[in-house]
């Protein structure tokens, strides 16, 4: 995606707080997502662009409003399936992670969706609660329907996250189809200033206070909250920002319903925006330096 076309989407998919369709229903629109309070889904309007912008998008063939759906059990088996391709390896994706601090933000989430299809077992819907659309397994619904278009365009704006495992099999299909991602000088620059932020955290540190001196620290360019808090929380599927409570992703699979009672069990977490294992992270024991160097040590060479 060129930068061109980025910013035609940013047109497209990141609007005004509140509108209304045709029909005087209004929509509610939050961090650029509509969501409609009937189906969950719309179709993005185009008006607002310029007739230059129009034929730009149109031409590179992007697919705006087009609808990824598709059941749990064939999201499960997707994600076997897609592992098979020659450059979703966890070198490739680790590289990628690395560019997401400067060159590249599209590199943030294939390495959390990596992880995920690793380690993810191979089952059928199996309901949360009787009746329910969520697998107490994984976490995804029984039927899944994204836009793919807007869910492409908010990785390529940094966003990343370790739920809404449904939507994040979008994300490695378009990423495997990238050319191979090779980290910067500044890519490594700005990730070692972080680590090293992180090592000399102080003693009782949250993750929240965490990203309040890295914000203040101003290694990062274009810091944002939401969209570099993926970044800290890969460290963490990683196993390189450690906790006492879940295994990391790394580690090996936890389904949703014990990551649920576990978080339920830990003091103030209901409190806080940020999951597990990020959540359980203190300062107290800030990296895990064996498993920092056996993942990343090469890129510093």
């Amino acid at each position: 995606m060129d930068d061109r076309l980025f910013k035609i989407l940013k047109k497209v998919y990141y609007k005004k707080k509140y509108e209304k369709d045709e029909n005087g229903y209004q929509h509610i629109i939050k961090n650029g997502d509509i969501f409609d309070c009937d189906t969950k889904t719309t179709t993005y309007a185009l008006d607002n662009l310029s007739h230059e912008e129009l034929d730009y998008l149109l031409t590179s063939g992007y697919p705006v409003n087009e609808i990824a759906a598709y059941s749990h059990d064939e999201c499960v088996l997707g994600y076997k399936k897609i592992l098979r391709r020659s450059n979703l390896t966890l070198e490739n994706l680790l590289a990628a992670y690395l560019c997401g601090f400067s060159s590249f933000p599209r590199g943030r989430q294939p390495i959390l969706s990596y992880l995920f299809a690793k380690v993810v077992p191979e089952h059928t819907f199996t309901p949360f609660e009787k009746g329910g659309d969520i697998c107490a397994l994984c976490s995804m619904s029984k039927h899944i329907r994204i836009q793919k278009g807007e869910e492409i365009f908010r990785k390529y704006w940094g966003y990343s996250w370790n739920e809404m495992w449904g939507e994040s099999l979008v994300d490695l299909q378009e990423f495997s189809e990238l050319p191979t991602c090779v980290p910067t000088e500044s890519d490594i620059k700005i990730f070692c200033a972080v680590i090293d932020l992180i090592r000399n955290a102080p003693f009782g540190e949250t993750p929240g206070k965490l990203e309040q001196r890295i914000r203040k620290a101003k290694i990062v360019p274009n810091y944002e909250k939401y969209r570099f808090r993926g970044q800290l929380i890969a460290l963490a599927e990683l196993g390189i920002l450690p906790n006492p409570y879940v295994k990391p992703l790394y580690d090996g699979f936890v389904s949703f319903q014990q990551r649920c009672l576990i978080s339920h069990k830990i003091s103030d977490s209901t409190r806080s925006d940020i999951v597990m294992p990020l959540s359980g992270w203190r300062g107290d024991n800030p990296i895990n330096e064996d498993r920092l160097y056996f993942l990343f040590g090469h890129f510093f060479k």
